[in-house]
């Protein structure tokens, strides 16, 4: 503390008024003889007060040395870390005019990694200015960015797409830290990261079977969309798909198939739609579409076009059955604040009545196919007793027996006027030859019994 002191204008200033306030009360005071006598032990304070001042000079220019040499060594360490850094690293000097204004930023020092960054070399890069040398725009952008975080005192951490042309990165993170008088701009390649967050928000939104949007990419996106639409003034649309009888494809020719039919099917959507609109698989075999700029003819012109594709895709023979769609959809008015989920209930809930339609109108137009015997269908053995055979039994007992076990002569569960024909005709032909049992039925050899003529009406 005494060293900084000493080397102190005020210090040094304060001691010659005290030596001069000694030297002239010792004149006014004292005579010649008497001022003389003094001279000795006045030259000896002031050198004992010069040897007290060099010493303290010697001492603060020795610490002031070492610091020298500790700030040297620093500066050593700070540029083998700077050279030695995989980041691109560069030093801005700020370059001002004759008012102080700040009108450039020349670079100063650059490393090895970002030097190969902007391919240049070092040599070619120190002295370059940012308005001066590079392109205009870039450089014009970057000093307005500089100019702030000088202004303000705040640092720049941002992360940046450039062109591959000015630098070997597509992605950067890009930080600017102010200094006494300029910038230290650190630059790192993150291309590799920000492709890797791409995929990875790629996998949480879109479906890997099919390439289309999953549930939370259409709600994210659809969300967004029907905002611009209603800020817009535009109508659109939101269907609803579903494939007919999925399950029985998958039951039957396999989940390979089912796979390359939902596929089959995703590809088609995309294909019918425009690129603007959004097409998405919720899950299973469901399917959504949003049609932007479009009203219910717009849709219904969408649903031609699906029947279409589906009709050449069932013609092409790329599947051993037939692929059926079932759609419904609702229209988004500018005024309809409902949200996303609530239209896709609303599109569910129609698809689901043109499903139940459709049904009934399999049922009314007889298109429910019954199976037609090819083959008569056998008559069950009549089960007899031996001590029946001999007339052991009364005929009340083996008319009991005979009726017991024929249990397929009882009337069909189905109704009488979807049985076909041959059906129907088969089974009175088997009645006719069963020896029905009667309580006039001798006893004795059942089969030497004609029975009585039959009725037409199946009992």
């Amino acid at each position: 503390m005494l060293d900084r002191i000493a080397l102190r204008a005020t210090f040094w200033g304060a001691l010659t008024v005290l030596s001069a306030v000694l030297i002239v009360a010792s004149v006014d005071t004292l005579t010649i003889p008497g001022f003389v006598s003094t001279a000795p032990f006045l030259a000896s304070l002031a050198m004992l007060m010069a040897i007290a001042g060099w010493r303290l000079v010697h001492r603060e220019l020795l610490h002031r040395m070492q610091d020298d040499v500790a700030v040297r060594d620093r500066m050593r360490r700070l540029q083998e870390a700077m050279h030695g850094s995989v980041d691109g690293m560069f030093l801005l000097r700020a370059v001002r005019d004759r008012d102080g204004e700040l009108e450039d930023f020349e670079i100063t020092d650059v490393n090895g990694s970002g030097a190969q960054m902007v391919y240049g070399g070092r040599r070619d890069l120190v002295g370059q200015r940012l308005r001066r040398d590079l392109p205009t725009r870039i450089g014009a952008q970057l000093f307005e960015r500089y100019a702030d975080v000088i202004s303000m005192r705040t640092p720049l951490v941002e992360e940046a797409r450039v062109s591959r042309r000015l630098m070997s990165a597509s992605w950067l993170m890009h930080q600017a830290v102010p200094t006494s008088d300029g910038l230290a701009v650190t630059v790192r390649d993150i291309s590799t990261i920000k492709r890797e967050e791409r995929r990875l928000r790629r996998a949480s939104l879109m479906d890997d079977l099919t390439g289309l949007h999953n549930r939370r990419g259409f709600m994210t996106l659809a969300d967004q969309q029907l905002r611009v639409a209603r800020r817009q003034g535009k109508d659109a649309v939101v269907m609803y798909a579903d494939m007919d009888d999925f399950k029985q494809i998958n039951d039957t020719y396999g989940h390979a198939v089912g796979d390359r039919a939902l596929m089959a099917v995703a590809r088609l959507l995309s294909d019918t739609v425009r690129e603007c609109d959004v097409v998405a698989r919720l899950g299973g075999d469901e399917f959504t579409v949003l049609a932007l700029d479009a009203d219910g003819a717009g849709a219904r012109a969408i649903q031609r076009r699906v029947d279409e594709r589906l009709a050449v895709l069932n013609a092409s023979g790329a599947f051993p059955t037939n692929i059926s769609l079932t759609v419904g959809f609702t229209r988004v008015r500018p005024t309809d604040t409902a949200g996303v989920s609530e239209l896709l209930a609303r599109a569910d809930q129609l698809l689901y009545q043109r499903k139940r339609r459709r049904r009934l109108t399999r049922v009314d137009g007889n298109a429910v196919n019954v199976p037609a015997a090819t083959e008569p269908t056998k008559a069950p053995a009549m089960v007899i007793s031996r001590a029946a055979r001999r007339g052991s039994r009364t005929d009340a007992t083996l008319s009991t027996k005979l009726t017991t076990n024929r249990p397929a002569l009882r009337a069909p569960t189905m109704p009488s006027d979807v049985i076909p024909a041959n059906v129907a005709a088969i089974a009175r032909a088997t009645v006719k030859a069963l020896p029905i049992a009667s309580p006039g039925m001798p006893s004795g050899n059942a089969a030497s019994y004609t029975p009585p003529q039959q009725s037409s009406h199946v009992a």
